[in-house]
């Protein structure tokens, strides 16, 4: 995992760096959340809403909304596709959006549509980590621990 002005990027994630969420395939379907960065400026998270599984989601398109004290923001699907389960451990308990951004703070999983075309549109490995640090020393961005 890199380090990057504070914030951690999994080198293994597929990013969309503009609007700072990940997916990561596993079998048939696409796990997604927010990156370090995004949960770091957003700060503490109180309130996750979540589109419900059934619910088919356009790339781009909101999969649900975050509250915290300073911020309410949409989710952008990074993928299109069927939502298929909602991280309702995360819906109860925000705080794990923060403490866990890659791991039990995920928010949806999504069964793609066309992940082979949606995958193109994300930056992943050892370039889509240096595409995260250019975005984040251009705009002087740092993650608090």
């Amino acid at each position: 995992m890199a380090d990057v002005e504070g914030c951690n990027i999994p080198e293994d994630l597929y990013y969309w760096i503009e609007k700072h969420v990940w997916a990561k395939p596993e079998n048939e379907v696409v796990l997604i959340g927010l990156s370090d960065v995004a949960q770091s400026l957003a700060g503490k998270i109180i309130v996750v809403n979540l589109k419900s599984a059934g619910k088919t989601l356009a790339r781009g398109k909101s999969g649900g909304t975050l509250e915290s004290g300073k911020w309410v923001g949409s989710i952008p699907t990074p993928v299109a596709g069927e939502v298929i389960e909602v991280n309702e451990a995360a819906k109860a308990n925000p705080s794990l959006v923060n403490d866990d951004p890659y791991g039990k703070g995920w928010l949806l999983k999504i069964k793609p549509s066309n992940w082979e075309e949606d995958k193109n549109n994300l930056e992943t490995g050892e370039s889509g980590v240096a595409s995260y640090r250019a975005k984040l020393l251009k705009e002087g961005i740092k993650c608090a621990k």
